[in-house]
């Protein structure tokens, strides 16, 4: 299992797709109001998800290439929406209840059976790639991908509730809450869709796994704060950005805290490398895993290697995040 094409930025691949992606995929989006409910055309555009997805998903079918753009559309529409609406209104109140309805759209048992009626299209939507994802899933990954939809949501709200409270917090709860309002427990269970695999139960319940998610999503989430300051501080008046949070904690300025956030994230990364050449081999050793497993494993960390290399092309290309970031100059970030 090595990582030694990770080092961003890496070599990434386009999916064969990515053009009939860029021309249909928003159908769907449209198709569930979550558009323009969320975003203005520009807005959306800027956002270049279908590159997002290609780049992140290199060699997915069709079908599932489609399936996984269309969960990015719905994560993106979400959190959107909470800038556009309750954030921009500070309702805090309103948010919690969008929130607390949506567990009733992803039902465990991946039926419609028990779904009520939705009220809205970030409901709708939800019910519709609910019943798309979890066919021929097992129940521990419904329950995974449950809980990590959940708390993407429920981290949406503990950002309006900082801003409510004009709060900016501190490091040790920043970088434990950010993984859930960036999404990454969802990426890993989509990078078990895309791989047709699941980590081994064992293996995905180990500290060392669990480790190995927290620092993949913290590269991404850490990189992401950098590049999107100036939009989600200085525009959104947002107070929980890696950046601002640092600055604040450590009493310097906004451009050494980004030079300090993009040091973590390397750190971050080279632990990574450790967890996924050193301990993970040294694990599925002490657990005795069998030759399926190990295969099963190994598809899963090369889709989330490929997620990593797409996600940071995507991410240095996409008009939305092109403001001049804080601390670095352009070729140092690139380079990061």
């Amino acid at each position: 299992m090595s990582t030694s094409s990770l080092h961003p930025p890496s070599t990434w691949h386009e999916n064969p797709n990515a053009d009939l992606l860029r021309r249909d995929g928003d159908a769907w989006t449209y198709g569930m109001d979550l558009l323009p409910l969320s975003a203005d055309p520009d807005e959306w555009s800027a956002i270049r998800l279908p590159e997002c997805a290609a780049w992140c998903y290199p060699v997915a079918p069709r079908d599932e290439l489609f399936l996984l753009y269309h969960v990015y559309a719905w994560m993106f529409a979400l959190d959107l929406l909470f800038v556009r609406t309750f954030k921009a209104d500070r309702d805090l109140k309103g948010a919690r209840t969008m929130v607390d309805r949506l567990a009733r759209f992803m039902p465990l048992d991946g039926t419609a059976r028990t779904m009520p009626k939705p009220e809205n299209p970030i409901e709708k939507s939800l019910a519709d790639l609910w019943l798309r994802l979890t066919p021929h899933r097992s129940a521990a990954w419904r329950r995974d991908l449950f809980n990590a939809q959940m708390d993407y949501a429920d981290g949406q709200v503990w950002e309006l509730e900082c801003m409510w409270d004009r709060r900016v917090p501190d490091p040790a709860e920043y970088l434990v809450r950010r993984r859930a309002s960036y999404g990454g427990p969802v990426g890993v269970c989509l990078a078990e869709h895309v791989a047709g695999a699941e980590v081994p139960v064992r293996v995905r319940r180990s500290r060392q796994f669990r480790a190995l998610m927290d620092a993949w999503t913290d590269i991404q989430a850490l990189h992401n704060d950098v590049r999107s300051y100036r939009r989600e501080v200085e525009h959104e008046d947002e107070t929980c950005n890696s950046v601002l949070v640092f600055a604040g904690f450590l009493d310097i300025s906004v451009d050494e805290a980004a030079t300090a956030v993009t040091r973590l994230r390397t750190a971050r990364l080279a632990e990574y490398e450790h967890l996924e050449s050193t301990q993970l081999p040294a694990l599925c050793e002490q657990l005795q895993l069998g030759g399926d497993d190990r295969e099963q494993l190994s598809a899963v960390m090369k889709a989330l290697r490929d997620h990593l290399s797409g996600f940071h092309a995507w991410q240095n290309s996409a008009r939305r995040y092109q403001a001049p970031a804080p601390g670095l100059g352009s070729s140092e970030i690139h380079g990061s």
